[in-house]
């Protein structure tokens, strides 16, 4: 059962985002000099160690060795702070970062200050959420503007949020459960206990008061299940859970499948993936098909984006990639990373990049 949640018509026409993901990654040679590869060019951004870094969509921060903030992009080095940043992330198409509780946002090669006074706050892939502990409000930016959520001279406006890669969901201090979603506040219900919820990419699950399991997804609500599951997470246009007779179900495009007739030893969600264990076979789900990849369990792997990258049993190293498994190296593998679709990898002392079935 679904129903329909009114959205102004601009605000729901309006695209997520005009812009593009790039395909960036880093590494550090033998040297612990720090290479930057974007979209097949690979170039040296510092010649000392960093001391950490973060690659988001269109650019990649690090705090150098003089501990001070840079961000890449579009192939040019620029300084975002000198020293003492308490905290910084680089998501699909922002840059956030604080000194103390002042916080700012790198948004397409401009840094726009929001608040002197983040008290919280929190960044997915088109939006800011803080609170703004000196005007007592909660606040988001998003394409370009701050937007004012909740305010209140008395009590912090918001009890709890979670902020998804394009939704922002949160219990006001009315108990009141709302969304952010394309420029647009939504009251979804009225609670009086603690609202179990969780945000992906263009859905929210969550119970409603009398515990029935439902999900707002693309403006509409659905009905998934009348009884609390053991477990749910949600991800990009999908939720994963154990239902209350131990099954695996993904709601996906508006559809509720049961994937697999016991709960698994494990499931995880990352991005459009779900992967999850059945019979000790290394399974995936992704967008609406079931894949085994292999007939055990993976030791080390990693999930990002588009893209599952694993070692197998003899240390060579595997991806499942839109769809698609792929053997990149038949030697064994040292070291490996995943940043989005981009995979970086070490045999020896030599760095490798694959990126859209090429090896650089």
């Amino acid at each position: 059962m679904k129903q329909l949640i009114f959205f102004s018509i601009i605000g729901f026409m309006v695209p997520l985002t005009t812009l593009n993901a790039q395909n960036l990654g880093v590494y550090s040679d033998y040297k612990n000099y720090f290479f930057v590869f974007d979209d097949g060019k690979i170039t040296q951004a510092e010649y000392l160690p960093v001391q950490s870094f973060k690659v988001g969509g269109n650019a990649i921060a690090y705090i150098d060795n003089s501990s001070n903030l840079k961000v890449v992009y579009k192939g040019e080095v620029t300084t975002l702070a000198d020293g003492l940043v308490s905290k910084y992330l680089a998501s699909d198409y922002l840059v956030s970062y604080s000194t103390n509780q002042a916080l700012k946002v790198f948004d397409s090669g401009k840094t726009v200050k929001l608040t002197n006074f983040a008290e919280s706050y929190s960044t997915g892939d088109s939006l800011v959420a803080f609170y703004d502990s000196q005007a007592k409000s909660f606040k988001v930016y998003y394409r370009g503007e701050i937007i004012l959520l909740e305010n209140d001279m008395l009590e912090p406006p918001v009890k709890n949020f979670k902020t998804g890669d394009n939704i922002f969901a949160y219990v006001n201090y009315l108990d009141q459960f709302k969304l952010f979603y394309r420029g647009e506040i939504i009251k979804v219900k009225t609670s009086n206990r603690p609202l179990p919820y969780e945000a992906g990419k263009n859905i929210v699950a969550y119970y409603d008061d009398t515990y029935n399991f439902k999900a707002f997804y693309n403006g509409l609500t659905y009905d998934l299940e009348t009884f609390q599951p053991k477990s749910f997470v949600a991800g990009d246009d999908m939720v994963a859970y154990v239902d209350n007779n131990e099954q695996l179900k993904v709601f996906y495009d508006g559809e509720i499948k049961t994937i697999s007739s016991f709960a698994p030893v494990f499931y995880k969600v990352e991005d459009s993936l779900l992967v999850y264990n059945e019979a000790n076979r290394f399974k995936v789900f992704y967008k609406g098909t079931i894949f085994t990849l292999e007939n055990y369990i993976p030791t080390n792997y990693r999930i990002d984006f588009n893209t599952l990258v694993y070692l197998d049993q003899q240390g060579r190293l595997k991806a499942f990639y839109n769809g698609q498994s792929v053997l990149i190296t038949n030697v064994s593998v040292d070291q490996f990373e995943l940043y989005r679709n981009v995979i970086t990898y070490k045999v020896s002392n030599s760095n490798h990049v694959y990126c859209k079935s090429k090896i650089y």
